[in-house]
C-alpha cells in the first residue's frame, strides 16, 4: 500500500505527474490523503509499507521543508544542487524531472482530495480543478523517435515580471538574447517565441510566439520541431520543458544542468554561449544520422526515467536502497 499525503495548500497541478506514476504502479494499491501537517504547497509525503518518503518540488536548490525532512526516512528533492546542503543531507536524493500531466486515476484521486466531503466548492478549488483537468494525459506528451519531424528549432519562453523573479532579473535578457541570435541565424526555421503576457507584449512585441500557449494545444503543436532549445528555469531550477522534450524524443540543445538527476543527461548538446548554441543547432540540422541518434537517446531516457510509471517505480527503489543503507550504517 502506498499512501500519498499532501497539504491543505498543495497545488495539485504540480503533483499530477507524481499521482499518475503512483496510480500506474502494478500490483500496488495507492490512495491520496489531504492533511494539515504538511504546510508547504510544494511538498508531499509517501508512506510505502512503513517507508516514509518526503517529496519537495520547489524551484529553489537552497530550500528544504525542515519538518518534512525530519519526518521522513528519505527526502526526494527536485532541485538538488551540491552547492547547497543541510545537516540531514544523507537523507536527500534527487527526485528527477517533473512536468504538467495527469492520468485518469490520478485525476479522480485529486478531485476527491480537493472537494472532500463538502458539496460546496470554493472559487479557489474550482480554479485548482480547472488547472488539473486542462493538463494533458501523460501519454499525450509522447512522440516516438520514428515519427516524422520538421527540420526546425523550437524556442518557447516565459518572460517574468520583476516582482515574479526577485533576485533573478537577468533571466529575461538571457532568454531574449538567445532567441534573437537564433532568429538571426536560422530565420523561419525557428518556431515559437515569448509567451504573450501583457508584460511580454509591451517589452518584446516582435518576439511574441506564433504557437498556442494553452498546455494541451502547445504540446500538440510543439511535437514536430526536430530541436528543442532548453534554458534554465527560475533560480536555476530544472523546468518542465526538459521532460516535455524528452517525451517528444527531441534533439535537445541545452544550457548546462547544474542540479542533480537520478541519471545524467549525457546525450544532450550543451551550450555555454549563444555561439555554442548556434553551432550545436547547425550540426543537428545538417546531420540526419546524428539527429536520429539524439532523438533515440531522448526517448530511451524518457522511458527509463521520466514517464510517470518508470519515474515513480525508480524513486521507490532508490528510496528503499538509501533507507536500507542508512539503517545498517
Amino acid at each position: 500500500m502506498i499512501t500519498c499525503f499532501i497539504g491543505e495548500t498543495a497545488e495539485l497541478y504540480y503533483f499530477g505527474h507524481i499521482l499518475a506514476g503512483l496510480y500506474e504502479q502494478s500490483h500496488v494499491a495507492a490512495k491520496l490523503r489531504r492533511v494539515d501537517w504538511i504546510k508547504s504547497s510544494c511538498c508531499a509525503a509517501l508512506d510505502v509499507d512503513g517507508l516514509r518518503i518526503g517529496i519537495e518540488i520547489s524551484d529553489h536548490a537552497d530550500y528544504w521543508e525542515l519538518s518534512l525532512l525530519e519526518w521522513c526516512d528519505v527526502y526526494a528533492k527536485r532541485n538538488m544542487n551540491p552547492r547547497h546542503t543541510t545537516a540531514l543531507q544523507h537523507k536527500i536524493i534527487p527526485f528527477g524531472l517533473n512536468y504538467a500531466c495527469h492520468s485518469r486515476r490520478g485525476v479522480v484521486a485529486a478531485l476527491a482530495a480537493i472537494t472532500g466531503a463538502s458539496p460546496r466548492v470554493s472559487k479557489a478549488k474550482l480554479k485548482e480543478i480547472y488547472c488539473i483537468l486542462t493538463t494533458p494525459h501523460w501519454k499525450f506528451d509522447e512522440y516516438r523517435p520514428e515519427q516524422p519531424v520538421d527540420n526546425t528549432i523550437l524556442f518557447q519562453a516565459r518572460i517574468w515580471e520583476p516582482h515574479d523573479a526577485p533576485g533573478d532579473e537577468a533571466i529575461n535578457e538571457q532568454r531574449v538574447g538567445l532567441l534573437r541570435a537564433l532568429k538571426r541565424e536560422f530565420g523561419s526555421r525557428v518556431v515559437g517565441g515569448v509567451v504573450p503576457t501583457p508584460f511580454a507584449r509591451k517589452a518584446y512585441p516582435d518576439l511574441v510566439t506564433n504557437l498556442p500557449c494553452r498546455q494541451r494545444q502547445y504540446i500538440r503543436s510543439s511535437k514536430r520541431p526536430l530541436i528543442g532549445i532548453y534554458f534554465r528555469g527560475l533560480y536555476g531550477s530544472i523546468a518542465f520543458k526538459m521532460a516535455e522534450y524528452l517525451a517528444a524524443s527531441k534533439c535537445i540543445v541545452s544550457e548546462p544542468i547544474d542540479n542533480q538527476l537520478p541519471a545524467p543527461l549525457d546525450h544532450i548538446s550543451v551550450y555555454r554561449s549563444e555561439s555554442e548554441c548556434l553551432e550545436a543547432c547547425d550540426r543537428l540540422l545538417s546531420d540526419a544520422s546524428l539527429a536520429e541518434f539524439h532523438r533515440l537517446q531522448s526517448w530511451n531516457y524518457y522511458e527509463a526515467h521520466v514517464s510517470p510509471r518508470a519515474h515513480m517505480a525508480n524513486l521507490l527503489v532508490r528510496a528503499g536502497a538509501v533507507h536500507d543503507r542508512l539503517s545498517t550504517s
